[in-house]
């Protein structure tokens, strides 16, 4: 898969959403997080302009550019978000009520934890 900057930014605005959601970022999440950007080949100097372009996203503009992806795409997106959930061995229901509702307002197909961690470890 090949995300431009502008998806790339949203998926990571999105997962920042879920991570923060419980009230707290854990170094575990922050580390999947850059574990996954570098996964693109992204160095410190897109990182930056990445998180430029995320900063000036809305949530609804985040939900629409992941919306518009293929299918696969958005099957990664989601397992990505469910993983990131259990990333600090710890499964908050806020987390998992913002995966849900941003898989409904991204048309994002629907998986349990068990089956993003499946994916996640496949890529």
């Amino acid at each position: 898969m090949v995300f431009t900057n502008q998806e790339l930014a949203a998926i990571l605005r999105l997962a920042h959403a879920i991570a923060i959601a419980d009230g707290k970022v854990t170094k575990e999440e922050t580390q999947m997080i850059v574990l996954e950007i570098s996964r693109f080949g992204v160095d410190q100097d897109k990182a930056r302009l990445i998180s430029e372009i995320g900063d000036k996203m809305s949530y609804g503009d985040c939900c629409q550019v992941v919306s518009n992806m293929t299918a696969e795409e958005k099957k990664y997106v989601t397992a990505y978000l469910g993983t990131l959930i259990c990333a600090d061995g710890n499964i908050d229901d806020s987390e998992m009520k913002l995966w849900s509702l941003i898989s409904a307002m991204c048309d994002l197909p629907t998986m349990n934890i068990v089956e993003a961690i499946q994916i996640m470890a496949n890529l």
